[in-house]
């Protein structure tokens, strides 16, 4: 009878321990500034594997479609409209390490890629005051359809032109990318763009890199050390080691080699 008594007992109070659980609540991401200001936001969460509004999501070992909001939880610098407005001011603050960036791969589970097929991605891009912190990058696909990393940039780009024409306020901007750039992408570039549209921004980017190319310009920016004169191009061992207060940037080999500067020997 004792034994009996116990056992009802104990059901009874893993049935109130079940009872008396809470759901969880919405998360929200509070972002830290230069300053010690924060900027909170709340991402969208979907389970992986799953869609919303026919929007495909994330799979663990393939291209990720969106941020993982418990990994990008986007990170803002403590700028204003006048700072980003500034013509060059993504490539004076640009600084993300190789060593973060593949952090950042680690983290989505990419264990290789092929050339071409990803970018570590600031998810408040630079142009919009986002910071080079982890917590602000993700690695973006330029391949998957339609949504990719070609149709992110013309949202960056529509938001930075409607920030600098104070169509938008900063915050709001940064917000409204952080907690979900298809959304916001819908809400002020347009619809869906068809997987035609899709295929020909990869197709432009494509030949614009090989037009780079082809007349001597490295793809992406030019790191130079204005102590050495020596510059150093993308995917080169040396590219990310150069100390910040030592570091120039140019927009091509050309241009560092007018400023003066010349090829690192480990870089052909």
């Amino acid at each position: 009878m004792k034994i009996i008594k116990l056992t009802s007992l104990l059901v009874s109070l893993v049935l109130i321990a079940a009872c008396s659980g809470r759901s969880p609540s919405t998360s929200t991401v509070t972002t830290t500034t230069n300053s010690g200001t924060t900027a909170t936001y709340t991402p969208t969460s979907t389970p992986s594997g799953t869609a919303t509004n026919n929007i495909p999501v994330n799979q663990p070992g393939k291209s990720p479609i969106v941020p993982d909001p418990k990994l990008t939880l986007g990170d803002a610098l403590d700028v204003t409209r006048d700072d980003i407005c500034v013509s060059g001011y993504s490539k004076k603050v640009r600084n993300v390490p190789q060593a973060v960036k593949e952090q950042a791969y680690r983290e989505y589970g990419i264990t290789s890629r092929q050339p071409r097929e990803y970018e570590v991605d600031h998810l408040i891009s630079l142009e919009l005051g986002g910071s080079n912190s982890i917590k602000n990058l993700w690695p973006e696909s330029f391949i998957t359809e339609p949504w990719n990393a070609h149709v992110k940039d013309k949202l960056e780009n529509k938001l930075h032109e409607m920030i600098c024409s104070r169509q938008i306020d900063i915050k709001a901007a940064q917000r409204e990318i952080a907690t979900d750039w298809i959304a916001a992408y819908k809400k002020y570039v347009g619809p869906e763009p068809s997987a035609n549209d899709a295929h020909h921004e990869q197709r432009s980017a494509k030949e614009s890199a090989s037009s780079s190319t082809a007349s001597g310009q490295a793809t992406g920016e030019i790191i130079g050390n204005k102590r050495s004169q020596i510059f150093h191009k993308p995917g080169c061992p040396d590219y990310d080691k150069v100390s910040p207060q030592n570091r120039v940037m140019f927009k091509s080999v050309a241009e560092a080699e007018k400023a003066g500067y010349h090829a690192a020997k480990n870089c052909p």
